[in-house]
């Protein structure tokens, strides 16, 4: 209890309420499951560019249409609407399958990496949430493109009966595809050199 106090106010020090610190955890934790998601990626595309004009890369994750995840969003009945819609940011996370975390579980998620990584990481996807670099769309799986339905064929075997279609969850990450490497420390890299480089609000 003390060191949930602790944390608590490390964290509210810096956002001034309990609200903010409850999604300042919860942004941390979904940066966190991104993390884990993905070495399960692709690179799709190596030019892409952020909403602020940064060079990126779009990775690529695919997750079995389940009704649980079809669940996360107003998706039309018609296939043919339905691959017209997305949804992005926080709520492409949630229906891709990160988990929405209540508050002890936030703060037990806290508790485990302390208050200052709390912050770091809910800094990280900020920014990706910022740069608008978080889509989810829907697919019919016949109509994926080959290359991606290859590299991405044992992801989409498992947990695939009771599915209608995939999911495809586009992440932009900064930087060069000579750079690239799909795991958790290589997104921690990017992300932190390209916020660091950013203009402040005052000479935008």
């Amino acid at each position: 209890m003390l060191r949930t106090l602790s944390m608590l106010r490390s964290l509210m020090s810096a956002h001034h309420t309990l609200d903010d610190a409850r999604s300042t955890i919860q942004l941390a934790c979904d940066y966190r499951w991104l993390k884990d998601e993905l070495p399960h990626g692709v690179i799709t595309a190596t030019a892409a560019v952020l909403d602020d004009g940064t060079p990126a890369l779009t990775i690529t994750l695919a997750y079995p249409a389940t009704p649980r995840r079809r669940r996360g969003g107003r998706w039309p009945e018609d296939p043919v609407e339905r691959e017209r819609c997305y949804v992005e940011g926080l709520g492409a996370c949630r229906a891709a399958g990160a988990p929405a975390y209540r508050t002890l579980e936030s703060l037990s998620q806290g508790l485990v990496h302390g208050a200052a990584s709390v912050l770091t990481d809910a800094a990280r996807l900020q920014y990706l949430l910022d740069r608008q670099a978080l889509r989810l769309t829907w697919r019919r799986a016949d109509r994926l493109e080959p290359p991606l339905a290859r590299c991405l064929g044992n992801r989409l075997a498992r947990d695939k009966a009771g599915s209608e279609g995939v999911f495809l969850l586009e992440l932009q990450v900064p930087g060069r595809a000579e750079e690239a490497s799909l795991d958790g420390a290589w997104l921690d890299r990017m992300l932190d050199r390209y916020r660091r480089i950013l203009p402040t609000p005052a000479a935008r």
